[in-house]
């Protein structure tokens, strides 16, 4: 857990904390199965009193053993995510269900943080942007040559179709 103590910051107007952390997986409860991260999670930003609620900003990095998406290589990529999230106090009037709330001088950041870093994943990483994937037939990585492979036939129930391209 990531807990920030902001007592000062909720006395002036424009208080701000800087913070600078570098974090192991488990204190922001990311299993090895949800990300991979390799080694530690650099975050560096601030908690600033925004008038009526607390302002979390911050950017983190990290790298992270990825399979890529199209080659099934694994690879090291990097994770950046940027987290903007607004602390309400506890009595505040209209606030919404999935909102972050606070009651004491004492704020758990690792929820935001958490989920900021696990939603900047991409869903379908590649180990570089032209991969040329699997072939279709025999399964070979295009990456290292083509196989030889004919894989313009088409699929015996689509044949018809092939008949309006050629139209």
């Amino acid at each position: 857990m990531i807990k920030i103590n902001v007592a000062q910051i909720k006395k002036r107007l424009v208080g701000e904390k800087p913070l600078a952390f570098e974090l192991e997986p488990a204190e922001l409860e990311i299993s090895p199965e949800e990300m991979g991260i390799i080694g530690t999670v650099k975050l560096v930003g601030s908690m600033s009193n925004a008038g009526d609620v607390l302002l979390l900003q911050a950017n983190m990095e990290c790298q992270v053993q990825r399979t890529c998406g199209r080659c099934l290589k694994e690879f090291v990529g990097v994770t950046k995510a940027e987290v903007v999230e607004k602390f309400y106090p506890a009595s505040a009037d209209n606030i919404e269900n999935d909102a972050f709330v606070y009651d004491s001088d004492v704020i758990d950041i690792t929820e935001p943080l958490r989920e900021g870093l696990l939603l900047a994943e991409p869903m379908q990483a590649l180990c570089k942007p032209d991969c040329r994937g699997l072939c279709p037939v025999c399964g070979a990585d295009l990456n290292d040559g083509d196989c030889g492979c004919d894989r313009l036939t088409v699929d015996p129930r689509l044949a018809a179709l092939k008949q309006f391209i050629k139209n």
